[in-house]
C-alpha cells in the first residue's frame, strides 16, 4: 500500500524551509495560497491530460497494440506531499483518469515524480527487494539560487530579484548547449521551481533509460564549477593538450555574454567593489607589478571606476602578459586566466545528487509552491530574457482572472506557459514516440497504428 509519513521541515528533500519568500518587486499576498485556491487551480487549471500525455510516451493503456506496454504509466511513482509535510509515497495511477480523481481527492500541497518501475509502485510490499527496481527516469537537474550566495549581491536567503536570476538565465542556455550539442538531446523541458530554482527534465529515450553510474558520468562531465566562500576561480584543467575541451571553451563563449552585457553579472552583482574579497583573490595569480598597477588605477586613476571598467583594465593586464616571454606552463595558465573566473561567476551549479539516482524524486511541473503561490511553469530557454520569477502567476491571480473572465481558463495568464509547453515540447515529444512506437511494432511483425 502507498505509505504516507510525516518529515520535519528540517529533513525534507530541499532542507531547512525559510519562514517566507520574499521579492525585490512584490511580497507575497496570503490570497496567493490557500486549501480553497489549491482546490480551484487542480479542477480547473492543473493539466492532467498534458501531464498523462508526457510521462505514458504514447503508452497509452487503452490501446490495442501489442508494441504499447499497458502498464507503463501505472508503474510510475508519484509521491503526495499533503498540509503538515505529510509525505506519502508510492502512489500510482492506472489512467490518467484516475491520476485526476486521487489529486483532487487527496489535494497535495506538492507533487513529485519519480522513476518508472518493474512493478507498480503500491505493490512494492507484495515483491522482493531484488524484483522491485527503477527501469527508467528522465534525466533531471537542479540548480538552486542558494548556490550562489557567496557571489550574489543583490540578495540573500530567500530573496530573488531580476539581477540575481540572471544566474539562471545562464545556467538554462549553457545546459541547454551542452545537453543538445555534447549528447545530441532534444527533448529538455525547464521548468521554474516556483521560488528561486531551476529544474531540468531530460526526456529522450536515450537519456531516460541512463543507469545510475551514467548519470552520475553526465553530471560530473557537466560539473565545472563548486561553490564555497572564498572561491573565485573554476579549476579548468588541460588534461595533456594545448586547449581547452571544446565543450568548456563553448561554455566559456555564453558565460563571457551572461558575464560582460550591460545588466549582466559582473556589472548587476559589482563583485569587484572595494568591499568585496572578489578582486583581491581574483588578483592572486598576478605578479606584483600587475597588481600594483591595477591599484593604482583603481585608487589614482579612476577613484570611482565600475565593475566593468576594472574588468577591462584586468583583461589588458592580461593580454600584455600573453605577449610577454612565456614557458609552455605559463602560456598554458596564461590562456585561462580569466576564463576561469568568468566560469566559476557564470558557469550552473548543479547540485549533481538529484542527476545521479535514477529513482531521485523531483517536484512535478504545473504544481504550486506553497511559499510563494506562484505555479511552476516551463521555461523557454530561447526566450530566457524575456522570462521573470516575478511575473509567473500566483494561483490567487488565476482565480482572480478567472471569476473575471467568467470561468475561461484560455483566457488567463497561464495560457502562454500551456500553449509553448504543448507546441513547443509535448508535440514534439510524441512524435519521437510515436516513431520509436512504430518502429518497435514493425520488429515485432506487428501493424498498427498510433
Amino acid at each position: 500500500n502507498p505509505c504516507c509519513f510525516f518529515v520535519p521541515a528540517a529533513m525534507s528533500n530541499n532542507g531547512p524551509q525559510p519562514m517566507e519568500m520574499e521579492s525585490q518587486e512584490k511580497l507575497m499576498k496570503n490570497e496567493d495560497f490557500s486549501p480553497e485556491l489549491l482546490k480551484i487551480y487542480y479542477e480547473k487549471f492543473f493539466p492532467f491530460l498534458q501531464m498523462f500525455r508526457w510521462l505514458s510516451y504514447r503508452n497509452d493503456p487503452k490501446s490495442a497494440s501489442q508494441g504499447v506496454q499497458k502498464d507503463f504509466f501505472q508503474r510510475r511513482e508519484f509521491t503526495f506531499v499533503l498540509q503538515g509535510d505529510i509525505f506519502c509515497r508510492y502512489q500510482c495511477f492506472k489512467d490518467m483518469e484516475e491520476y485526476k480523481a486521487k489529486v483532487l481527492e487527496r489535494q497535495p500541497i506538492r507533487m513529485e515524480i519519480g522513476a518508472v518501475f518493474s512493478h507498480a509502485p503500491s505493490k512494492h510490499n507484495l515483491v522482493s527487494k531484488d524484483a522491485y527496481k527503477p527501469l527508467e527516469r528522465e534525466l533531471v537537474f537542479d540548480i538552486d539560487m542558494d548556490d550562489y550566495d557567496d557571489i550574489r549581491t543583490c540578495c540573500t536567503g530567500s530573496k530573488l530579484c531580476l539581477k540575481c536570476w540572471t544566474f539562471m538565465k545562464a545556467a538554462i542556455q549553457v545546459l541547454k548547449r551542452a545537453l543538445e550539442q555534447d549528447f545530441g538531446f532534444q527533448h529538455i523541458l525547464f521548468v521554474y521551481s516556483g521560488r528561486r530554482g531551476v529544474h531540468c527534465w531530460v526526456c529522450d529515450t536515450e537519456a531516460r533509460k541512463l543507469s545510475n553510474e551514467q548519470r552520475s558520468a553526465v553530471a560530473e562531465y557537466l560539473t565545472l564549477v563548486s561553490s564555497g566562500a572564498g572561491k573565485c576561480r573554476a579549476d579548468l584543467k588541460f588534461f595533456g593538450s594545448d586547449e581547452l575541451h571544446p565543450s568548456v571553451e563553448e561554455a566559456y563563449k555564453i558565460c563571457k555574454k551572461w558575464f560582460e552585457e550591460p545588466n549582466g553579472i559582473l556589472q548587476s552583482q559589482d563583485i569587484l567593489r572595494k568591499d568585496l574579497p572578489h578582486l583581491e583573490r581574483i588578483l592572486e595569480p598576478f605578479s606584483v607589478a600587475e597588481q600594483q598597477a591595477l591599484k593604482k588605477y583603481i585608487n589614482e586613476e579612476n577613484t570611482t571606476a565600475t565593475s566593468m571598467q576594472i574588468w577591462r583594465k584586468i583583461e589588458k593586464i592580461a593580454n600584455e602578459r600573453k605577449s610577454g616571454d612565456l614557458s609552455s606552463k605559463q602560456r598554458l595558465e596564461a590562456k585561462v586566466l580569466l576564463k576561469d573566473v568568468t566560469i566559476q561567476f557564470t558557469y550552473p551549479r548543479l547540485d549533481i545528487n538529484v542527476s545521479k539516482q535514477m529513482n531521485h524524486l523531483l517536484k512535478s511541473p504545473f504544481v504550486v509552491h506553497p511559499k510563494t503561490g506562484r505555479v511552476c511553469v516551463p521555461i523557454d530557454p530561447d526566450g530566457v530574457n524575456a522570462f521573470d520569477p516575478a511575473q509567473v502567476p500566483t494561483i490567487g491571480k488565476l482565480v482572480e482572472e478567472l471569476q473575471a473572465n467568467g470561468g475561461d481558463v484560455s483566457q488567463t495568464s497561464l495560457k502562454p506557459y500551456l500553449h509553448y509547453f504543448e507546441t513547443k515540447f509535448l508535440q514534439h515529444l510524441e512524435k519521437t514516440s510515436t516513431e520509436e512506437l512504430r518502429a518497435k511494432t514493425s520488429q515485432m511483425g506487428v501493424l498498427t497504428d498510433f
